[in-house]
């Protein structure tokens, strides 16, 4: 220091202490205007990025990668009907069992919606209560019976002789269906080559026919007569 006191002039501090004011800027300079892509995932410390330093709109769909938003990332509620594109959710991206009854709103699913081919056979018409809807193509019972009550078998199915008896009076029948009690009937004339039959049909049970019997009445010109039938019955 003796030695380079003598030798310090204000020209000498002066240019001295702006050297390193130059340098210190330089320094602050070159850490504020970094090279561009020199910051890597490296230079990031963890928690580096959180969600206020990200840009509004600045992570699109080109910046997600595959597989990398899962069912935990995604908020209640965040995906609605207008955010799903038309066309996006296809049957191979329904998981099984996930549409359930509750699911689906009502009037949603249309006849031109169903494969007919899927249906299981429609259930029996077993609350009917008119002799116009049948249980099937082909009735648990019937029987074609002449004027005085006795049944064809070869005609006749479910209903005997036995199954039919004579009013109180001529031209009426009383018929029972071993094994259920029907519900509706459809009775017709039997073909008699003589005048006008008609033939009509009664439930509930009556003076002549107690319940379950039902009554047949036939009708020939206007008067009640023994006119041959034919009845069909369900349940």
């Amino acid at each position: 220091m003796k030695r380079l006191r003598p030798h310090l002039t204000y020209a000498n501090v002066t240019a001295t202490l702006a050297l390193f004011i130059a340098l210190g800027m330089g320094s602050a300079y070159a850490a504020d205007q970094l090279a561009p892509k020199s910051v890597g995932a490296k230079q990031l410390r963890p928690g580096a990025v959180t969600a206020d330093k990200i840009r509004k709109q600045a992570v699109t769909a080109p910046k997600i990668e595959a597989l990398a938003v899962k069912q935990g990332k995604v908020a209640n509620g965040a995906i609605v009907s207008a955010k799903v594109a038309n066309g996006a959710i296809t049957a191979e991206k329904i998981a099984g069992r996930a549409v359930t009854p509750d699911k689906i709103p009502a009037d949603s699913v249309t006849g031109e919606k169903i494969d007919e081919r899927t249906l299981g056979q429609v259930p029996s018409a077993n609350t009917t209560n008119f002799a116009t809807t049948a249980e099937t193509a082909n009735p648990e019972a019937f029987a074609r019976v002449d004027a005085e009550g006795t049944v064809f078998p070869a005609n006749s199915k479910g209903i005997g002789t036995a199954d039919v008896k004579q009013g109180l009076e001529p031209g009426i029948y009383c018929v029972t269906v071993p094994g259920f009690t029907p519900r509706g009937a459809q009775a017709t004339p039997e073909y008699a080559a003589h005048g006008s039959v008609s033939v009509f049909v009664r439930f509930g049970g009556t003076a002549s026919c107690p319940f379950p019997q039902v009554e047949v009445q036939t009708y020939s010109a206007g008067s009640r007569q023994k006119e041959p039938f034919n009845i069909v019955l369900y349940r």
